[in-house]
């Protein structure tokens, strides 16, 4: 990968007479990784770079994360940008209704995974299972290291049933478990889509995508984006990625 500070050339050469659609995840690139979600609050400074970026004319800035509607536009609080949450679950086009695409037994699958996992996790010491309507979270970040493997082991066995008859499926992020539908829909299909719509407002030739995260939910649209526009992978410990560039942290 390369770091990201070389990319200016290519900016000039590429962006200069184009519509940047920015793409930014939450938790990890816009706010450092917190022990809880409400703790990952956006600095003063990086809310009013966000809302600077969001007057000029030619950026259509978007925050796109696995967290609910509600919760991300509570924690980013800025009109005039666009937010695609739960994994691209939610997004605010009214032309988007993915919470129709879940099957009858998907809806009682989580239902009652919710309630055996709130039942087997309770005693577990940090744990916090997140209700986002569409989709579960497990988070472990406070949970101590000796206990991550019961955690783990505890989940696989309430889903097992579910995600053998393909009902649901289970993603692996950052001291997070995420439960969702088996539909193919993610970061990337919801970067992709948005940017489809815009070529087709703007052209397709004025626009370009510049998608940054850390996370291994943000590799669907570092795939998904790479050849078509600039993908950023936020972290010091370099991973194998799909991004082109590469920042050390949010700093």
């Amino acid at each position: 990968m390369k770091n990201l500070f070389q990319l200016h050339e290519r900016l000039d050469r590429e962006g200069s007479d184009k519509t940047i659609l920015l793409f930014l995840d939450y938790d990890g690139t816009l706010t450092p990784i917190a022990k809880t979600p409400a703790e990952a609050v956006l600095s003063a400074e990086n809310r009013q770079l966000l809302c600077d970026l969001a007057k000029y004319p030619w950026c259509q800035l978007v925050i796109i994360s696995g967290r609910s509607m509600l919760d991300l536009k509570q924690m980013v609080d800025l009109q005039g940008i666009t937010y695609i949450a739960n994994h691209g679950w939610e997004m605010e086009d009214t032309s988007m209704y993915l919470k129709s695409l879940m099957s009858v037994e998907t809806v009682s699958a989580m239902k009652h995974i919710k309630n055996e996992l709130v039942r087997n996790l309770s005693v577990i010491h940090g744990i916090f299972i997140e209700d986002k309507g569409v989709t579960l979270s497990v988070h472990y970040r406070q949970v101590l290291q000796t206990q991550e493997s019961q955690v783990k082991k505890v989940v696989d066995q309430v889903c097992a049933p579910f995600y053998q008859l393909n009902i649901i499926k289970i993603l692996e992020g950052k001291k997070v478990l995420e439960i969702m539908p088996p539909i193919e829909w993610n970061k990337g299909k919801a970067a992709l889509w948005f940017l489809r719509k815009q070529e087709i407002i703007r052209g397709r030739d004025n626009v370009l995508p510049v998608y940054i995260g850390d996370d291994r939910t943000d590799e669907d649209a570092f795939k998904e984006l790479r050849g078509n526009g600039i993908t950023i992978f936020v972290g010091r410990q370099i991973q194998r990625t799909a991004a082109e560039y590469v920042l050390a942290g949010p700093q």
